[in-house]
């Protein structure tokens, strides 16, 4: 007897198939960190906006005051996923940010290994697209602990995209290291960014349009 599952129409999008993938808005910074846009993470939090309160009173109304929509702040945007000998695109990210000097240097900061050849200037920013994947997974050539690299992927359906406009590293750290334990090492990430859009099933924009998209997984 073959055993079968579906997802139904009323069940939550899990929050653990997703892929994230960084697209540098420089040729000098997508040469760089070759691959940054194919990597594999663990994590990822603090997708969330704050709409700023501007309050102001009106003559004769004593009891409270109007209330008016300001600005918008986008909170940082945190990455996690395990050190690799060969994937350094997340460090050199954060190198390259220091190259920026507005076309006014030739050289960025030297005192933090910055990376820069541009005389123009280099843009630091990327588009960060966040793409979820439907659950379960029934296709019978779906492949496990994948690496990102590999050319095999997985066939799954595309429910949600997240946008990020404009992001930049904020801050990056390495985990402790530890002699008495037997952990990973982690990077961080943390990321600004200007802005973020969701993108849902049936969107105009949407890729996937109930489609099937490949997408790969491994070791983050």
């Amino acid at each position: 007897m073959t055993v079968t599952s579906q997802t139904l129409r009323t069940d939550p999008l899990r929050n653990f198939k997703f892929r994230v993938m960084i697209n540098p808005q420089d040729a000098e910074l997508e040469d760089l960190a070759d691959g940054l846009d194919n990597l594999g993470f663990a994590q990822m939090s603090g997708i969330a906006v704050t709409n700023e309160v501007i309050p102001y009173r009106e003559g004769g109304m004593n009891t409270h005051p109007h209330k008016m929509v300001g600005q918008s702040d986008f909170a940082p945007v945190s990455l996690a996923r395990g050190m690799f000998a060969n994937q350094s695109q997340l460090f050199k990210w954060q190198q390259f940010i220091h190259a920026w000097q507005g076309g006014i240097l030739e050289k960025g900061s030297s005192g933090n290994g910055s990376q820069h050849s541009n005389l123009d200037g280099s843009d630091y920013r990327c588009t960060v697209t966040v793409k979820v994947f439907d659950h379960p997974v029934t296709s019978s050539n779906y492949v496990y602990d994948q690496d990102p690299s590999s050319e095999a992927k997985a066939d799954l359906p595309l429910r949600l995209m997240i946008k990020l406009y404009n992001a930049w590293p904020g801050s990056y750290s390495v985990s402790d290291l530890n002699a008495g334990d037997n952990g990973l090492l982690i990077q961080q990430l943390q990321l600004h960014h200007e802005g973020f859009t969701v993108l849902w099933e049936g969107d105009d924009d949407f890729e996937g349009d109930g489609a099937v998209a490949n997408v790969n997984y491994g070791p983050a």
